[in-house]
């Protein structure tokens, strides 16, 4: 808004502090009934994303109970620093004896010993194979030294996965070659033109005059009698849905993988979706409470959406499972309403029941029960164009609105504060003229003859 300059030097009124008084006192009903307005919009706006926020993390929750959270398996050893085994999507219970026969191991060779690092060994040509595939190295007058050659080897755009070293042994030094890949399928091949004594040691066929350290070898185990190999100790396609990591060989030595039930991961999934249930319970009661002492209310107090909402959610947990089996209520395996709406679990009887049948707990929570049954019923309020954003989008759009009309309001201001400003500057001007003109018939009469005698 413009700034007021104009000050009453006619009629000696503070014109300034009248206009911004005058402008301040029609500014301020409309300006409070916008204010009001943009904050309970934005207190709207806020609360639907606390609600949202609440919400998804509980259909999270949801999903994990609908995707087989509490048919999680777990695995053992019998035998610790063997192996690791890990249960999966499609594992079953069971046991099997394991044997770990050997592990991976990256193929290694080693040239002869050299003087030092820096002893020129020839230029030429290098060509490396790496299982089925192979790069060349140019071994120019700057890389025809041991360590030349180890650089070239490494900085090679096309490197197919060999890793050049050098080994300061007590007889010299040696140019070593490994490959990055553990197996056969990471075997090194080595041919050269530098002569036949360049890279001279214990000869190795097809590998070009060098020597080999460690042979390209597949891991292998033995589950219940059967051979299984691996180029990188990882066995994943062994038994459907264990994925088993070898970490040490002991030919002969046998020990037994048990796969089971995960009981504790099965309850810490349901114990996740009652504290999710009871943060979201706990969230309604405060976006909807009111408070009959203070008479204050809560954003969303008689909210329809919310009603509708905790309604559902509270039938679907309370009602019985068709075709669960067993355990057809959330009451029977231990999970039951509180006086305020919130659930509690009954530790002893949730373990007993996961214990005694957990394939019924997991259809009683899973896809076609309760955890699929709140999955579902939370799509239409958090999809992208669902209920919660339909109601948050047009709450940004008051909040807009509200902002234009705060402009138009600004706008419509700086024109009343133009006229009155011209008006006072008028009223001004007048009284200007009419103290003059006071001051000069004052003067007049003032010089008139006296009548007196």
């Amino acid at each position: 808004m413009a700034s007021i300059t104009s000050t009453g030097l006619g009629s000696g009124l503070d014109i300034n502090s009248l206009v911004s008084q005058l402008v301040a006192a029609e500014r301020q009903a409309p300006a409070a009934r916008l204010t009001t307005a943009q904050e309970k919009a934005q207190t709207q706006l806020s609360a639907l994303g606390t609600f949202r926020s609440a919400l998804s993390s509980l259909q999270d929750a949801a999903k994990a109970l609908r995707d087989g959270g509490t048919t999680a398996l777990k695995a053992s050893v019998s035998e610790t620093g063997y192996a690791t085994v890990t249960a999966g999507s499609g594992a079953a219970a069971g046991s099997y004896r394991l044997e770990v026969v050997q592990l991976a191991k990256a193929h290694k060779l080693a040239s002869g010993t050299f003087a030092s690092a820096e002893t020129n060994v020839g230029e030429g040509s290098l060509t490396i194979g790496v299982g089925s595939q192979s790069f060349s190295v140019t071994l120019d007058s700057e890389h025809s030294t041991l360590a030349g050659i180890r650089d070239a080897i490494n900085s090679a755009s096309d490197n197919k996965g060999v890793r050049a070293s050098l080994l300061n042994t007590s007889t010299g030094v040696r140019l070593t070659l490994t490959s990055t890949q553990t197996g056969a399928d990471g075997a090194l091949t080595v041919s050269h033109g530098l002569g036949e004594t360049a890279l001279d040691g214990l000869v190795y066929p097809g590998v070009g005059g060098l020597a080999e350290v460690d042979p390209a070898q597949n891991a292998k185990i033995r589950l219940d009698g059967y051979d299984f190999e691996s180029s990188n100790n990882v066995f994943s396609d062994a038994i459907e849905g264990l994925t088993i990591t070898a970490t040490k060989a002991e030919p002969g030595k046998e020990m037994t993988v048990d796969v089971s039930a995960d009981t504790g991961a099965a309850k810490t999934a349901v114990e996740t979706f009652v504290s999710r249930y009871n943060a979201l319970n706990a969230t309604i009661s405060t976006l909807a409470r009111y408070n009959a002492t203070t008479s204050e209310a809560g954003p969303l107090l008689g909210d329809a959406m919310l009603r509708g909402f905790s309604q559902q959610v509270r039938e679907a947990l309370s009602s019985e499972v068709a075709g669960a089996g067993s355990y057809a209520r959330l009451s029977q395996i231990g999970v039951s309403f509180s006086t305020d709406g919130s659930l509690k679990i009954d530790s002893t009887k949730l373990s007993a029941a996961l214990e005694g049948d957990i394939s019924a707990v997991s259809t009683l929570l899973g896809k076609d029960g309760i955890g699929g049954q709140i999955y579902t019923l939370a799509e239409p309020y958090l999809a992208s164009d669902g209920r919660i954003k339909s109601r948050q989008d047009s709450a940004q759009e008051r909040i807009d609105d509200i902002e234009k009309r705060r402009d138009a309001l600004d706008l419509r201001m700086e024109k009343i504060q133009a006229r009155y400003q011209a008006q006072f500057v008028a009223l001004d001007s007048l009284i200007s003229k009419l103290n003059t003109t006071s001051s000069y018939l004052t003067q007049q009469l003032a010089n008139l003859p006296s009548s007196s005698a």
